[in-house]
């Protein structure tokens, strides 16, 4: 890996945030090549440009330091993403085509909208990091965030026990009680179908599937999660990477918001736990699991619709009606993670047991409605 910050992106940082940017270090290239994402340390005593900030023009796209600037520039230790798409198109397993570029650019520009405008209406509880500021140049794009590891989210992990599961868990209850049926967030700006391996985004990985009754029913599996009541904002690649944690894992925050979009909550969980725990573990513990899931949710919607500051469209009423329709989904959110799998790397270990088992109860479950 490429350990050393391109300078023209710590130039880039520089301007943006009109500070000096005295240390970086990185954190990883993005995915296919896509530019990097890296710590850094500000210095805004020494400001490189005019307090009004950068100026727009047809060749930039700045959005320049939020209002509170005050508080923002209290902020030295940030993480900084810039996404700037490669002449040439590389992927480890070969999808590299138009599409997946496409999918590619819009999802950094996504990220920066969530960041600047949906961010601010999460709360402690479904814990994201503060926007400082975002930037675009034609097809690149930066991200400026502060970092959560020194606000005490310093762990990171690659699988879970089962309680620390639980963390995780909570945490994507408060996320969706807190945007559920709150369709105007959404907005031409963020995916109207949250998650990057939907049915509609993917059809290259879908003729790629060899026949089978996963392939057969792969529409009308994509068609009860899309048609559901009730939906909200799913993370879209809630996997365990993109958590931190404090060190005794008792708190969680979430990064990465690439594929936020529409969607049921039970997506998110089904792609979570798919990532963090092992299939014995799924398969013992997926009724506590489920269910602290769906509790932790009860308890954040009934929160929320006594909330005065918080606009809410929800009664005491729909709590029931909401957790009845997801918990049915649960297998059909497994099957449509499976599905995209199966055609886009047909090896992968997360092809397993509870995974397969979900599958077929939601295939078995559509054969039966007829």
């Amino acid at each position: 890996m490429e350990n050393t910050v391109n300078q023209a992106f710590i130039d880039w940082l520089g301007e943006a945030c009109n500070a000096r940017v005295v240390d970086t270090k990185m954190i990883q290239p993005l995915w296919s090549s896509y530019g990097a994402c890296f710590r850094a340390e500000l210095d805004y005593s020494t400001p490189l440009i005019s307090k009004k900030g950068p100026r727009l023009n047809s060749q930039t796209d700045v959005a320049p330091m939020h209002d509170d600037a005050l508080s923002t520039k209290s902020i030295t230790h940030v993480v900084v993403k810039i996404a700037s798409p490669p002449v040439r198109l590389a992927h480890p397993k070969g999808w590299n085509g138009q599409q997946s570029d496409k999918r590619k650019r819009h999802s950094f520009r996504v990220e920066n909208h969530f960041y600047s405008e949906v961010q601010p209406l999460t709360t402690e509880k479904c814990r994201t990091a503060t926007c400082i500021t975002h930037d675009r140049k034609r097809e690149a794009t930066l991200l400026v965030m502060e970092d959560l590891a020194h606000n005490g989210y310093t762990h990171t992990a690659q699988s879970l026990t089962v309680a620390s599961a639980k963390t995780v868990l909570k945490w994507l209850a408060h996320f969706h009680a807190r945007f559920l049926n709150k369709v105007h967030i959404t907005d031409s700006n963020l995916w109207q179908e949250g998650t990057y391996w939907h049915l509609s985004t993917r059809e290259d990985e879908y003729h790629a599937m060899p026949d089978s009754l996963l392939k057969q029913h792969a529409g009308a599996i994509s068609n009860r999660l899309s048609g559901a009541r009730y939906q909200t904002l799913v993370h879209g690649d809630a996997k365990v990477a993109n958590f931190c944690f404090t060190a005794n894992f008792s708190s969680c925050a979430a990064v990465d918001f690439q594929y936020v979009g529409y969607g049921v909550g039970v997506k998110d969980v089904a792609y979570f736990l798919g990532s963090a725990l092992t299939t014995k573990e799924q398969q013992e513990h997926r009724q506590t699991l489920l269910g602290t899931y769906f509790a932790e949710l009860e308890t954040a919607l009934r929160d929320r619709t006594s909330e005065k500051t918080h606009q809410c469209d929800l009664t005491g009423n729909d709590i029931a009606q909401i957790i009845a329709e997801w918990k049915d989904l649960y297998c059909f959110a497994c099957a449509d993670f499976n599905r995209f799998l199966v055609g886009w790397s047909p090896d992968h270990w997360k092809i397993e047991e509870e995974l397969q088992y979900q599958t077929d109860i939601a295939i078995a479950r559509l054969g039966d409605s007829g």
